[in-house]
């Protein structure tokens, strides 16, 4: 994991180095040179508090299942997980079976009710990429300033909403896929590991399977059910995607420019995208989207644009991987 992990930050900052040198760092430093640094500290204060909203959804999904774990374990695990999500390439996809396993570790909930609560948390924290984003796109074109130059990212960023949605939909409609699916790759993984060891022939077998299926599927049931938890969760959601995206705004008007609000929402929307570039956190792929969201939707030069970049990833990625950085240090000590 550690080695991962290194090897992920080195090509991470090889990337953004190359981003840097294809701008220009002089025009970059020039640009940072110029800026009100007691305005991005209130850009790092939003990504707090983007943090923070976030991490109460987690704790109204997490308590609505287990009432009795404390609120400061409840934050532990969120941070720690923040900081495996982002300091691993791709690491979304490891992060909610790695978490529900720490919420379970001490008995406090079972591992699919753990699970569930990730998922449902994490997916709601997904909406307002779409909310802001669409409601921003819509803005624009009503202004007729979309052009033609993000069209391959805006078509990409819908293209995944269907993707998104259409998992969820199956996910939480058609569970007999989910079923038939979990069970075929158990099967086949209880097949491989039983050629050298019998230990997980009954975690792996059928019946426990199901059982687990039935568990994860009533816990999602019961945080559905729940609308009181699911408005406040929502709303919750939402509140930290605007102190999520103000960074970007903060950040221009501290480098002495102005950006109106819909091109800052679809652009951190957008620079979503660069998660699919294989460094932790998408770090290199999402400062060159936002760049060219800003360049061509908010009309910025380049290194003006990268540099206001720069400043959001420092006040939202930088920021979270510092604080879940010290989270996760703290917890596993505590493990040990």
């Amino acid at each position: 994991m550690k080695r991962r992990i290194a090897l992920g930050f080195v090509f991470a900052v090889a990337l953004l180095a190359l981003l840097v040198r294809a701008v220009g760092s002089q025009d970059i430093v020039a640009e940072l040179s110029k800026a009100n640094f007691r305005l991005l500290g209130l850009g790092l204060l939003s990504g707090l508090l983007a943090l923070t909203f976030r991490g109460l959804v987690w704790e109204r999904f997490i308590s609505l299942v287990d009432d009795t774990m404390p609120r400061s374990r409840i934050a532990g695990i969120f941070l720690t997980a923040m900081f495996v999500k982002y300091a691993t390439p791709y690491g979304q996809l490891a992060t909610e079976p790695f978490v529900a396993y720490l919420v379970s570790r001490d008995g406090e909930m079972a591992y699919e009710d753990g699970l569930a609560s990730i998922i449902s948390a994490d997916l709601l924290n997904y909406v307002p990429y779409y909310t802001f984003g669409f409601l921003a796109l819509g803005m624009i074109a009503a202004g007729g300033a979309i052009g033609t130059g993000m069209s391959t990212q805006l078509t990409a960023f819908a293209v995944l909403f269907v993707v998104v949605a259409s998992l969820v939909f199956v996910g939480v409609r058609r569970p007999i896929v989910v079923y038939r699916l979990v069970l075929g790759i158990a099967g086949v993984g209880r097949r491989i590991v039983g050629r050298f060891t019998d230990r997980f022939d009954q975690q792996l077998s059928d019946g426990a399977v199901r059982s687990r299926l039935d568990g994860f599927y009533t816990t999602v049931e019961t945080i559905t059910a729940d609308k009181r938890t699911l408005v406040i969760a929502s709303v919750y959601a939402h509140l930290g995607m605007a102190f999520l995206m103000l960074p970007v705004y903060i950040g221009a008007i501290a480098l002495g420019y102005h950006l109106t609000l819909p091109v800052v929402a679809i652009v951190v929307a957008l620079g979503k995208l660069g998660s699919v570039v294989p460094s932790p956190g998408g770090t290199g792929g999402v400062e060159a989207i936002v760049t060219a969201g800003l360049t061509t939707l908010g009309s910025l030069e380049p290194a003006a644009a990268l540099t206001v970049a720069l400043i959001y990833r420092l006040s939202t990625y930088w920021l979270t991987i510092g604080v879940g950085g010290i989270s996760a240090a703290g917890l596993f000590i505590r493990g040990r």
